[in-house]
């Protein structure tokens, strides 16, 4: 079970904020009610689905948030989803052009909405992209418990398993190897195969043999990621994660003993101990004092509102304030000027928002969050819009609480040149247009200025 400590962590992350407890919880009451509708929503899949009948055994067993859970991930840092990938989610048996299939898209970008997006499709009308073939294991949670016979298994490799597999479903013998973190990278600019002959597996460089008569012709990818044990053995064995943090059905298929229950009591979208006041020490001149954190929201103990109003004057003019006014500025302005503490809880929030979406920020909010926080690049949660889906509620509630429209982080870009760039939704896109939005992406480039006479 190798790894560094620096992907381990990576990993760790994934597993802290990637699937969150109230969605599973929300997800494993709809799948009890039969509403796959339901738990897709919950697991912030978008449903594009019209005729659900050719797919109806499928549905039946979709679990989203187990398929959230063992997706791959970028190494951008963010837990986010590996972007722009199509993953396959077929029958058993053999897969021909008439057989019905569950396609799922990962969003296109990593800084994007965390946002999948699932459609039923006829296997011959798939497009011409690199198609990922998934395990029904990693997805249906009446299979989850093959996850435990699979590591059994007398195969020496993961990988030539689940080459096996997919040889006897889709008549392919040749599958090509795609994904950031494959130790064959170096070959990325070559097609490289992982290809099943007989009995004898190898890499390949060279075109593949043709598929067998009536099997569909798309181009089938194996990602690396998918081709290793669940990463989850590797965590709980370097003691990054215990037992109980897994989900629960891929807790119940590793480690049945634990007893674990598979049907999780719904939690909070507000993380454990938000409301809870926390002190932080911080330098304040030649004195310690103390600052608190509650509700997401910083205050000082050792200053009234007059000295904070003096020392916001003096930076107003160009004067440099320290101390708490200094971490309270740098916990609003998301700069490094925050004490490690205040960073820490700024960073679970940011991940806890980017992962859940904008019930889990109007959640936070509801719960005291100051609507002025900004993150480690300075952008506002209007500049994250797009990561969180615009919805009716939560666009009017930030600007009603005096966000600038055209507020500008760090690099210099305003919420609508960030809405852009990341390709958001029309719908985001007029709202933000509505408001008076204007797509600047730096001040320092007068190509990007606004025209007076506009």
């Amino acid at each position: 079970m190798g790894g560094s400590s620096d992907a381990l962590g990576v990993r760790r992350m994934v597993r802290q904020y990637a699937v969150p407890e109230w969605m599973i919880a929300e997800c494993a009451e709809a799948r009890e009610r039969g509403d796959w509708r339901a738990a897709c929503e919950a697991a912030r899949v978008t449903v594009d689905i019209d005729d659900a009948g050719p797919v109806a055994d499928l549905l039946a067993g979709f679990a989203p948030d187990l398929l959230r859970w063992h997706l791959p991930r970028s190494g951008s840092g963010t837990a986010g989803l590996s972007a722009g990938l199509t993953y396959l989610l077929a029958p058993d048996g053999p897969v021909t052009p008439d057989s019905a299939v569950l396609v799922v898209r990962s969003p296109e970008w990593v800084t994007g909405s965390q946002r999948l997006t699932v459609q039923a499709r006829r296997a011959g009308d798939l497009e011409e992209t690199p198609v990922y073939p998934l395990a029904p294991y990693l997805w249906d949670a009446r299979r989850v418990g093959e996850l435990r016979d699979v590591l059994r298994r007398a195969d020496p490799s993961f990988a030539v398993r689940e080459l096996r597999r997919l040889t006897a479903q889709f008549g392919h013998r040749s599958y090509r190897l795609r994904g950031d973190e494959s130790r064959l990278k170096r070959y990325y600019h070559r097609k490289v195969y992982l290809e099943a002959a007989g009995d004898r597996h190898r890499l390949a460089c060279a075109e593949p043999a043709p598929p067998r008569p009536g099997s569909i012709g798309v181009d089938l990818c194996l990602h690396p990621m998918l081709l290793r044990p669940p990463v989850d053995l590797e965590l709980i064995g370097h003691d990054r994660i215990g037992v109980a943090e897994l989900h629960p059905l891929v807790r119940a298929a590793l480690f049945p003993a634990a007893g674990a229950e598979t049907r999780p009591v719904a939690t909070s979208m507000v993380p454990a101990g938000f409301w809870k006041e926390e002190r932080i020490r911080v330098r304040c001149g030649r004195q310690w004092h103390w600052i608190s954190m509650r509700d997401g929201q910083v205050e000082l103990l050792h200053h009234d509102g007059a000295e904070r109003r003096r020392e916001h004057a003096l930076r107003a003019f160009g004067g440099t304030i320290r101390g708490c006014f200094q971490a309270e500025l740098g916990w609003l302005d998301g700069d490094d000027a925050a004490p490690k503490r205040l960073r820490e809880h700024r960073h679970d929030l940011w991940r806890r928002m980017e992962h859940g979406g904008s019930r889990v920020v109007r959640a936070l909010l509801d719960a005291g969050m100051n609507p002025h926080v900004r993150d480690g690049q300075g952008r506002t949660l209007l500049h994250r819009m797009h990561m969180f889906e615009h919805d009716e509620e939560l666009l009017p509630r930030l600007l009603a609480a005096g966000l600038d429209v055209n507020a500008l982080s760090r690099r210099g870009w305003t919420p609508m040149a960030e809405a852009l760039v990341h390709a958001a939704p029309i719908d985001l896109l007029v709202a933000l247009n509505a408001a008076g939005g204007y797509p600047q992406l730096s001040l320092t480039d007068p190509e990007h200025w606004p025209d007076p006479a506009g």
